[in-house]
């Protein structure tokens, strides 16, 4: 066992780790004990490993929300909900919890689940099975999710999710990438436009060519509140050497300045999941302030993911907005 103890600031680290699933459990006076898990898969990596500590006044409750298709939107129903104890935890036994969607996509874990942190997973035939957390402290509600198809091989699906009391109101995905005519494209939800959108050179493509098209990297689902989640995909013949880069923009915290001193973000508990070839791998929001979050770099060649996790401050959409995501 190896201890440590948070600053002022709430944060912790521990280095020179061997590779492996680490359980974190977090004790204060006060508060609820809490547990994680967190995982180390490769050299150098670095994990962020947020928590919430409940007070130990928290009562125990309900949870409830909705799971929908992460590319149409449509409410997904006869999905099966399992319950374990301790945060990031996808495997061993389970609470004994469970519930299954209805018609419209909405479940209820009825049983008063102990005040504390539990994961929840989502799995339905067809589906790529997804996990998510959740805090009791007294009932919870809007605790939606959403899960992706089945990918075809070399596929990629990324899920930026925000939950309902997350603080935060519109989230923007923006991913930039190697296009087919030498140049960088980036794809993000533009003013009020609604679909997908490939950007060169900073100037908007509305009606973009066939040939611009045959990329097809796409935006597929967009949302514009709490509890938000937007999916991009890359198909798996859509690969091009180069760089791929994907972010997360706070559009509303952000205003006209940017706003770099806001941690609204980064106390928000916003995630982005990554689904490729079979496997999900999470990132979790820095506690760094900011209104931009650089998630990941993709290597279009390999295909190696490349945690990036730092903040930076971007204005909301203003001349030269694709260079502020490479």
């Amino acid at each position: 066992m190896d201890n440590s103890t948070t600053d002022n600031n709430g944060d912790f680290s521990k280095s020179s780790l061997n590779l492996g699933i680490y359980t974190l459990t977090y004790a204060k006076s006060g508060y609820n004990d809490a547990s994680l898990s967190a995982t180390l898969a490769t050299d150098n990596q670095t994990v962020t490993a947020n928590f919430i500590l409940l007070s130990n006044t928290c009562s125990a409750g309900t949870v409830s929300g909705t799971i929908t298709d992460a590319v149409t939107g449509a409410n997904v129903n006869n999905a099966s909900i399992n319950v374990r104890s301790g945060l990031n935890v996808t495997s061993g036994s389970t609470t004994g919890t469970t519930a299954t969607t209805a018609t419209n996509g909405t479940y209820t874990l009825s049983s008063n689940m102990t005040a504390g942190g539990y994961t929840v997973q989502v799995s339905k035939t067809g589906y790529i099975t997804t996990y998510f957390n959740v805090n009791v402290c007294g009932n919870l509600t809007n605790q939606n999710a959403s899960i992706s198809e089945n990918l075809s091989s070399g596929s990629m699906r990324i899920i930026l999710h925000w939950g309902a009391s997350s603080g935060l109101t519109i989230v923007d995905s923006h991913i930039t990438g190697p296009d087919n005519a030498s140049g960088r494209f980036h794809i993000y939800y533009p003013g009020n436009k609604r679909n997908f959108f490939y950007y060169t050179n900073d100037q908007v493509c509305y009606g973009c060519t066939s040939s611009q098209k045959s990329d097809n990297v796409t935006l597929d689902k967009d949302d514009i509140s709490a509890p938000g989640t937007e999916t991009i995909t890359i198909p798996g013949g859509s690969w091009r050497s180069g760089t791929y880069r994907y972010s997360a923009h706070d559009y509303t915290t952000a205003g006209s300045t940017g706003n770099a001193s806001s941690t609204n973000f980064a106390e928000s508990g916003t995630t982005v999941k990554v689904y490729y070839n079979g496997t999900e791998t999470t990132y979790n929001v820095p506690n760094i302030a900011g209104t931009v979050w650089k998630v990941l770099t993709i290597d279009g060649d390999s295909k190696v993911i490349t945690a990036v996790n730092s903040m930076t401050a971007v204005p909301r959409n203003g001349a030269g907005i694709r260079t502020n995501f490479e």
